[in-house]
């Protein structure tokens, strides 16, 4: 029981190491040596627990995925009010590109090798057409103004998202938890005074996703 208790300090401590530097450098500029040192094991010693830095980078990237998969699966089937939802999503996925060392690792790391390949990342174009959803519904609804074009609105909330994994990276004054607060000085602009829950016979965004 102690080994293993020790063997998962350890993992978990190569991981955090690890997401550290694929943040900072990416995969390409990532180095093992430096992982190595940040935990205090050999490099032996870390090839017990990754064998190659393509497999360390496939478990940061699995854990990323699923946790950006569950935010999104939580506000695509949320009843809540659209507008609600839009700022529950945005301030759930900035705080853990914000203050989850593992999580802004997986993004960048699927970020780059979607660049490096002509691509966008999957996960961001699943995230821009649930946005557009979201706005599009809430629009509907007269939550959010609708002269604001929703494809417009949804890039601009996507590029603020997306923008904070550069303003935190490297720079600790930024990592307060101040997401709430930035998005309800973003939203209330472009949006209507809401009521408190969704409006009766309002779409909710998993209803306008089945249209």
């Amino acid at each position: 029981m102690v080994k293993q208790d020790r063997a998962r300090r350890t993992y978990a401590l190569v991981l955090n190491a690890a997401a550290e530097e694929f943040a900072a450098q990416g995969f390409a500029g990532a180095n093992l040596e430096t992982i190595a040192r940040r935990t205090g094991l050999t490099k032996g010693a870390l090839y017990g627990h990754f064998p190659s830095k393509a497999a360390l980078s496939a478990e940061l990237t699995r854990r990323f995925e699923q946790r950006w998969q569950e935010a999104l699966d939580a506000a695509a089937y949320s009843d809540s009010a659209p507008v609600q939802v839009l700022d529950a999503l945005l301030t759930n996925l900035a705080d853990h590109v914000r203050n989850d060392a593992l999580f802004g690792a997986g993004l960048r790391l699927v970020m780059d090798r979607a660049w490096s390949e002509g691509l966008r990342a999957k996960q961001v174009q699943e995230l821009q057409e649930l946005l557009l959803r979201l706005v599009a519904v809430a629009q509907e609804g007269g939550m959010v103004d609708r002269s604001h074009r929703p494809e417009v609105l949804s890039r601009l909330l996507l590029a603020v998202l997306l923008g904070l994994r550069h303003l935190s990276a490297g720079s600790p004054e930024a990592q307060g938890d101040d997401s709430p607060q930035m998005w309800r000085m973003l939203l209330p602009p472009v949006r209507r005074a809401a009521p408190a829950e969704r409006p009766e016979g309002s779409p909710t965004p998993h209803a306008a996703q089945e249209r």
